[in-house]
């Protein structure tokens, strides 16, 4: 179970990567269009696992991906500006699958509940269906 002081400071992680990107101190056009969901910081506060969504193609991933890394250095140079903190956490970025995950799930639900609604259709119309022809 995390702390609440790791869990605070995860949070303002998220929170200025977060408004970095939206008052486009990150320059690097690599890294538009992408969100920051989620930041989980290792209880000794040394490391940070930030979570990003982004949409396109694996292509568009991976480009994102290098802008991040690139980018890394800097934005712990600002985080540590701005976090009151001995010692400023790594700063590591991984691509967050939930959301992609939760849409194809949500998309296999529709499926299967529009065959079920299809097979419902043909079990009571099936037999006028056939005499009306």
């Amino acid at each position: 179970m995390s702390s609440k002081r790791v869990l605070q400071v995860g949070e303002q992680i998220r929170e200025h990567i977060a408004m970095m990107l939206i008052r486009g101190e990150l320059s690097d056009p690599r890294l538009k269009n992408i969100t920051i969901n989620s930041v989980r910081v290792s209880p000794d506060l040394q490391l940070a696992k930030v979570y990003y969504s982004v949409m396109g193609n694996q292509a568009d991933r991976d480009a994102v991906n290098k802008g991040l890394k690139q980018a890394s250095g800097f934005i712990r140079r600002s985080l540590g500006d701005t976090l009151k903190m001995r010692y400023t956490p790594v700063i590591n970025f991984f691509f967050d699958e939930s959301i992609e995950r939760a849409a194809r799930i949500s998309e296999l639900i529709e499926n299967v509940k529009r065959e079920d609604a299809q097979a419902e259709d043909d079990a009571v119309f099936g037999d006028k269906k056939e005499d009306v022809k």
